[in-house]
């Protein structure tokens, strides 16, 4: 951490010698956002917030980490040819150190707003800290928060808070942001290029994502979710929620070379036939094909030979025909081969497929089956599936309330595992709290024999246990990926 942080300011009095994109950006608002870069003591706190957006994004939702770590753990993604969850000192390192990075700027943002007397642009900056922090305890658990970003105060080795303490401190700055947005001033600036300066959809989203936190905490600290759940969706006028897909929180890329869509940089083809080794997971490509998902054609692509056909983890996996690189379907044009392609952060399927669970848990008043599949049309209308393939697919005995062999709470778990394509974390840690899909033989070849699940966590990076020496040394890691499960992981009998 003291070497994160010592780079952080070295990045500080650079940061308007570098363009405000991931690469060298496109020149369009550079006339709005340029400052003098010999005064950083006056950069626009917009500036920063665009920058820690972008870093943000760069790690969460690009290639490494959403396609070939969490997406793999998560049952949607693959990287074919590989018999291991891969572990590089130095990539993981970054992973770490790019969350870090994205949430100093998120401070750095907040501060300026804060003297600026932008109080629209503190309140996104903070709901921004909160979610990249939610991220990132979710991955490794306990984390550096409460006493991270104040080298100012001559805290060079930061505490770890445990993640119920995370949860609780996130929670309050998701609370605090909210309140002021409903009588906020001040403008986005030119460095809102998620919702374009539109307060009322930071509103929703800074809301939605109170109900993803307090959700996910539900099973271990039950009477707090409620409450919060219980306060967002009873003050719909004061804490508005994302209800349609013009609310998503989505980046969407210009498209021109080097700002593309960060999927579409690894694997996109303009023209030709598409050759990364990315690919469809076995899981996610099964739990389409059982229920006659029409959303098959547009998460998957068909193989060589015609047919979907996802790789599959499993002990021997290396050693697989169908696993070859023609018999592995590629992902879907929509999510990793448009230039102009989304980066997403949330969208509104998976609020209604939370408030479908909370009604179902008898957590709040109001028919879950409603949301439920108020939250299945939202998925399949943004995936531009038209409305008689909605209605029967809301048939399907898998599907439908009420029906089949499944509970009510199994269907909304797994639609909304599905409408999370292309949000692997997010998806991930679903995964682990509910254990739905199954992934007992999703295990990848050198931890399948020892290993009923797919990973629990990320390894802390080897930088942050050597530099910290407030490092929790009673965390267990067990081949890396094992060990200490989540505080909110409250599954039994997995290893």
């Amino acid at each position: 951490m003291k070497k994160i942080m010592k780079t952080i300011i070295k990045i500080k009095f650079l940061i308007l010698a570098a363009v405000l994109m991931i690469s060298n950006s496109c020149t369009k608002n550079f006339d709005d956002i340029n400052v003098n870069p010999n005064s950083p003591t006056v950069v626009p706190a917009t500036n920063v917030f665009l920058r820690a957006t972008n870093s943000l994004i760069g790690t969460l939702l690009g290639e490494r980490l959403d396609v070939y770590y969490a997406g793999s753990y998560a049952g949607q993604t693959a990287a074919i040819g590989l018999g291991d969850y891969e572990y590089r000192v130095d990539i993981n390192n970054s992973m770490w150190r790019g969350m870090y990075v994205a949430m100093t700027y998120f401070v750095d943002a907040a501060r300026l707003a804060k003297d600026e007397g932008n109080t629209n642009l503190y309140a996104a900056a903070l709901t921004m800290k909160a979610y990249s922090a939610h991220q990132t305890t979710d991955m490794w658990g306990k984390i550096p928060y409460s006493e991270a970003f104040r080298m100012a105060e001559n805290i060079i080795y930061p505490k770890y808070d445990t993640q119920q303490e995370v949860y609780t401190a996130i929670l309050a700055e998701l609370k605090e942001a909210a309140d002021l947005l409903n009588n906020g001033t001040g403008s986005m600036g030119a460095g809102d290029w998620m919702f374009k300066g539109n307060v009322d959809k930071w509103k929703k989203f800074c809301n939605s994502t109170r109900l993803r936190v307090a959700m996910r905490m539900s099973m271990v600290n039950e009477a707090g979710a409620k409450a919060v759940i219980a306060e967002v969706v009873n003050n719909p006028s004061t804490y508005p929620i994302l209800t349609d897909n013009a609310d998503n929180a989505y980046f969407w890329w210009p498209g021109i070379s080097p700002d593309q869509e960060l999927w579409f940089k690894r694997m996109g083809v303009l023209d030709g036939n598409k050759k990364d080794q990315y690919r469809t997971n076995s899981v996610m490509v099964n739990a389409l094909k059982n229920n006659n998902d029409p959303r098959l054609p547009v998460y998957v692509d068909k193989n060589k030979n015609g047919v979907y056909n996802g790789y599959r983890f499993y002990y021997g996996q290396t050693r697989d025909t169908l696993n070859n690189g023609n018999n592995v379907s590629h992902i879907g044009d929509r999510f990793g081969n448009d230039p102009k392609g989304f980066s997403p952060l949330m969208n509104s399927a998976e609020v209604h497929f939370i408030l479908a669970e909370a009604m179902q848990r008898n957590f709040i008043p109001g028919s879950a089956k409603t949301e439920y599949e108020t939250g299945i049309t939202r998925s399949l209308e943004e995936n531009k599936i038209g409305g008689d393939a909605i209605t029967t697919f809301l048939s399907q005995p898998e599907v439908a309330w009420g029906s089949g062999t499944t509970s009510n709470l199994y269907k909304i778990a797994l639609q909304k595992w599905l409408c999370l394509f292309k949000q692997s974390v997010e998806a991930w840690s679903e995964s682990r709290r509910t254990d739905i899909p199954l992934m007992d033989q999703n295990v990848s070849e050198n931890y399948a024999l020892k290993h009923n699940r797919p990973p629990f966590r990320m390894a802390y990076a080897d930088e942050e246990k050597s530099l910290n020496t407030k490092f929790p040394l009673d965390v267990v890691e067990d081949d890396i990926f094992y060990g200490t499960q989540m505080w909110w992981d409250t599954r039994t009998g997995i290893h």
